[in-house]
């Protein structure tokens, strides 16, 4: 009985997971301007605070479009 070669198995490279690093760190953004706007409420520094406030609450939509974003692809991904 001959011997068949056996074939070398490569395994496909690891793919990065671009999302799970704009995911961290939006919610850092977010929580990072969240926390100067209560600094800067707190302080009587009411024009700052009013931007930091805009900020975190731009970061928070990203962060939160990001996450229902990735549940809509892996959600599409179990139905196929």
């Amino acid at each position: 009985m001959p011997v068949a070669p056996v074939n070398n198995i490569t395994q496909s490279p690891v793919k990065k997971r671009v999302w799970k690093n704009s995911l961290r760190d939006t919610g850092y953004a977010a929580a990072a301007f969240g926390i100067g706007s209560a600094i800067a409420g707190n302080r009587k520094k009411i024009k700052l605070h009013k931007y930091l406030a805009l900020f975190a609450g731009i970061a928070t939509l990203v962060h939160i479009g990001i996450v229902e974003y990735y549940k809509h692809v892996q959600k599409s991904k179990t139905n196929n």
